[in-house]
């Protein structure tokens, strides 16, 4: 072999070295920007005329950072309808209070729909009256129209290993009910008279948004705490149709919203830090089996 030999096979390697340098070099880019597109990417900026796509999932609680997305999309001109995806078991009084409010808000200025999946029970049912129009799939789990609130009772349990609290409070209801304490008549019923209000809040919210669609005859089944599939909420006026996307489509068509023309495009209404928590736990399988197990057990206390 000459020299000449040996410079080509330098100038071969050296091009050869230089074209996996670039290789691992567009690579490495490529992977930053699918990184930071996981953590970092919480929704579309909305450029022009849209129609605004937001979700409203697991448990629903007070959200500062929430109410205030949902207050720039109401007075947000560029968005011109707002299409809500739920799904939700239901959460505290005032939390799904609170969202009721700020998706009225919304309503005021442009349509507003609700498409509900799994399920949209309790506060997230609450939520929904905010809405010019309810669609849900058949076998959505929706209604659960009522106030739960449980409070374990160890005294016993306590007893039995010879451990016993002591309560001082200025009077016998301050601190009611209380785990470490056998519940009273009197307790009882107080707490029992703040459920009640409580559920009467939330039946009044039901016949004012759903107005002549509920039939009175079925009012006993329809607020008596039960939860019904799509097909038996339509039938007793708790949604206005059952289907999914294409519903909520034609019914934005008859009000002038063609979403072939306007682009859908998603806000992210969970706070970033959140959102980013969220999707790195995800990556891991037990916070997922996790994730299942839980969801899983607020479906069962909703249907009990």
């Amino acid at each position: 072999m000459n020299f000449s030999d040996n410079l080509g096979a330098l100038i071969y390697l050296k091009n050869k070295v230089h074209k996996w340098k670039n290789i691992a070099f567009f690579f490495a880019i490529f992977s930053i920007a699918l990184v930071f597109k996981m953590f970092f990417d919480v929704g579309s900026d909305v450029i022009g005329n849209s129609v605004a796509l937001i979700k409203i999932e697991d448990v629903i609680t007070e959200d500062d950072h929430r109410s205030k997305v949902l207050k720039e999309i109401a007075n947000d001109s560029s968005i011109l309808a707002v299409v809500v995806r739920l799904n939700s078991p239901g959460g505290t009084i005032v939390g799904s209070e609170i969202l009721l409010k700020d998706l009225l808000a919304i309503r005021k200025n442009k349509p507003l729909v609700v498409l509900m999946d799994s399920i949209a029970a309790s506060g997230a049912y609450m939520a929904s009256l905010a809405s010019n129009y309810v669609v849900a799939h058949n076998g959505t789990l929706t209604g659960s129209i009522g106030v739960l609130m449980e409070s374990p009772d160890v005294s016993v349990l306590a007893n039995k290993v010879g451990v016993k609290f002591n309560s001082y409070k200025s009077s016998p209801l301050k601190g009611s009910p209380s785990m470490f304490e056998k519940s009273t008549p009197i307790v009882d019923k107080v707490i029992n008279e703040s459920i009640q209000d409580s559920y009467k809040f939330f039946v009044e919210l039901v016949k004012k948004a759903r107005g002549e669609k509920l039939n009175p005859k079925f009012y006993n089944i329809i607020f008596d705490g039960r939860v019904f599939t799509g097909r038996q909420a339509l039938a007793l006026g708790l949604i206005d149709d059952v289907g999914g996307m294409e519903n909520i489509e034609k019914y934005l068509l008859l009000n002038k919203i063609d979403v072939n023309k306007i682009p859908m495009q998603e806000v992210e209404i969970v706070e970033k830090d959140n959102k980013i928590i969220d999707r790195f736990l995800n990556i891991l399988p037990f916070y997922q089996n996790l994730k299942g197990r839980n969801n899983q057990s607020k479906i069962m206390a909703i249907m009990n």
